[in-house]
């Protein structure tokens, strides 16, 4: 911690405890903003050459013919730890019938060592990748700047649903897109 950290870290929680009337507008905190648009449904969903954790090499064309739930996730996320629950579920319940749950880790070389120790605590069986550099170049060809950022792609590898952040309803609406990608002819 350098010696600045601890007076800007109180003098922002105390700007944050004054009442929005106090402050002028320029100087109030922005408490949340509109994330940035993922890229957008329709769109042809971009190559991408990746590692697992078992070391093994994935890519989108491998994935061709599967429906592809894909989310940029990171093991300091807090969203994303949320999430978790609902991608192992929508893992078991279709990955036998042709979904493919891929977990992006955007962790850096420094964090990258927290994910499999997160996969066995949150019990995460779908596929997780831990390709620091690969994994960022592809959440910048998907525009995945919000985190977690979900995109389903059909069997055809065209992008039919993407999210920025994580919604409590998530489970339902994405079981039924999944179920209807999964009839559909490949």
């Amino acid at each position: 911690m350098s010696r600045f950290s601890a007076p800007l870290t109180l003098a922002a929680a105390c700007l944050a405890l004054l009442p929005a009337a106090v402050l002028p507008a320029a100087a109030r905190p922005v408490l949340m903003q509109s994330p940035p648009p993922p890229l957008a449904a329709g769109t042809h969903a971009p190559a991408f050459s990746v590692k697992t954790t078992t070391g093994k090499t994935l890519t989108l064309k491998s994935l061709r013919g599967k429906v592809v739930l894909m989310d940029y996730w990171a093991t300091w996320c807090g969203p994303c730890r949320m999430a978790t629950p609902t991608l192992q579920s929508l893992h078991k319940r279709f990955g036998r019938k042709g979904l493919a749950v891929v977990g992006m880790s955007v962790d850096d070389a420094r964090s990258v060592s927290r994910v499999k120790p997160f996969m066995k605590a949150f019990h995460a069986t779908y596929t997780i990748t831990t390709s620091p550099d690969a994994n960022q170049k592809a959440a910048y060809a998907y525009k995945a700047d919000l985190l977690p950022s979900q995109y389903l792609i059909d069997k055809k590898g065209i992008v039919r649903w993407s999210q920025a952040g994580y919604s409590l309803h998530e489970k339902a609406m994405l079981s039924k897109m999944i179920k209807k990608l999964l009839a559909e002819k490949g």
